[in-house]
């Protein structure tokens, strides 16, 4: 057992009695000779505390009873946590077989990394595969690139990451203000504190797609994350390089900014004139909005100019 490092997984969960079981067995069922599995239940009225009670005997730790929510609850787990390596399993997603003893390998191969991820299987509420992701992030300027990196499918899918006690110690809890991207901001801080990430090729995870999860609240997903990168863009000490840091800063000014104004202006059913006149305010007051190409196309498309007369301002 002690060529095993231990692996902490902190399974929170509300209502999810569907498909509580299945990650419960998905966790047990790995046969990991040093695994401390914690489940955090908010108070669940659906039965799920009946299939914990089955499987009570084989959990380190559960409990049932209200919280503030999943990020509170995965806080609350983290909290009892020994483990060397840390992971959250949403009790409606699943580890693949052989998935822990992967991660362990791959951390006795690379013990000074920090943040562990492997290949991510994408289900529907029945199992069936829909799709597989790999995650392509090892530094913080790629991270807060969403635009080009996180909604181009190179991010992290939550149920394959797993991160070292040493960089949990260094950067503290999850926030729990946050409610859509926590992992996201968590991660974003575990490469600003210089953690270095190990891609696993295996598969390690499934995500499951359903229609009730919160991750189909697309805009309210997008809108948090783009406050969280808000921050650490005009974060003088965040790690980015100047020509890059003003490349992103525009592009935020262009979908926060321009973008915003162009929708109000529509809504309000206002001539092409006075769209073009409010997306020139917006460079007025924030300059740097001029930079993003995408700002540029559409004032021109706007003020009518041919899309080939101002392709050479790409």
């Amino acid at each position: 057992m002690s060529d095993f490092p231990r692996i902490t997984v902190v399974t929170p969960s509300f209502n999810q009695a569907s498909y509580l079981e299945a990650t419960l067995r998905s966790v047990l069922g790995q046969g990991y000779p040093n695994l401390e599995y914690i489940v955090i239940d908010g108070g669940s009225t659906d039965g799920s505390v009946d299939i914990l009670r089955r499987y009570a005997d084989r959990l380190t730790y559960w409990v049932s009873e209200k919280d503030r929510g999943q990020t509170d609850a995965i806080n609350k787990g983290m909290a009892r946590a020994t483990g060397e390596l840390r992971a959250y399993l949403n009790s409606d997603d699943i580890y693949l077989p052989g998935a822990l003893e992967h991660v362990a390998r791959a951390f006795r191969k690379n013990p000074e990394a920090d943040l562990f991820h492997g290949e991510c299987r994408v289900i529907d509420e029945r199992g069936e595969t829909l799709g597989r992701r790999r995650a392509s992030i090892t530094r913080f300027d790629e991270i807060v690139d969403v635009w080009g990196v996180w909604w181009k499918h190179r991010n992290f899918v939550q149920p394959e990451v797993f991160w070292t006690k040493r960089i949990a110690d260094r950067i503290g809890p999850f926030q729990t203000e946050l409610f859509m991207v926590m992992d996201y901001e968590y991660w974003t801080r575990v490469l600003r504190a210089g953690g270095r990430v190990v891609a696993v090729e295996e598969e390690l995870a499934a995500f499951r797609m359903t229609s009730r999860q919160k991750s189909n609240q697309h805009e309210r997903s997008a809108t948090e994350m783009l406050a969280v990168v808000e921050r650490l863009l005009w974060d003088p000490a965040a790690p980015i390089q100047w020509g890059k840091r003003v490349r992103l800063q525009a592009q935020w000014l262009y979908q926060m900014r321009f973008l915003t104004q162009v929708s109000a202006s529509v809504a309000r059913g206002e001539p092409r004139w006075r769209r073009l006149l409010g997306g020139l305010s917006v460079a007025l007051r924030h300059p740097k909005v001029a930079l993003a190409k995408d700002y540029r196309r559409r004032l021109l498309t706007a003020a009518g100019v041919p899309r080939d007369k101002h392709t050479n301002h790409k």
